[in-house]
């Protein structure tokens, strides 16, 4: 895999990231790593088209890894439906969000990280 720089200054690819995160992470770290990838303050502030067109690569990667766990055997399911497994920080957005919470704009400024006590406490 090539080095992949969605912005000026990036020091760390994609692949990197996967190596350098540890098993046992917290959200800072995820967050302070993410930010060697791609300074996530300027997606708030891309242009629409750029914002769009970098959303669509996203989604590609994590089609094409879902793809790579399913033909690999490492999908899980729960009551027969896959389950996507993420540990990253919450991101509260309109899909993830509860039902009735408004939108609260903080998480663009945490990255995500302590968002999930908001909305779900100590579970």
């Amino acid at each position: 895999m090539g080095i992949i720089y969605f912005t000026e200054g990036a020091i760390m690819n994609l692949e990197d990231f996967a190596k350098r995160l540890p098993k046992n992470f917290t959200e800072q770290e995820f967050v302070d790593l993410m930010n060697q990838v791609i300074d996530l303050k300027r997606i708030v502030d891309l242009p629409t088209a750029e914002r769009s067109a970098l959303f669509n690569g996203v989604q590609y990667l994590v089609d094409f890894i879902m793809l790579a766990q399913e033909a690999n055997g490492e999908l899980h399911t729960h009551e027969g439906h896959p389950v996507v497994d993420y540990g990253g920080p919450f991101i509260p957005h309109v899909l993830v969000r509860p039902e009735g919470v408004e939108m609260d704009r903080a998480a663009l400024e945490t990255f995500g990280v302590g968002e999930a006590d908001k909305y779900f406490g100590d579970e």
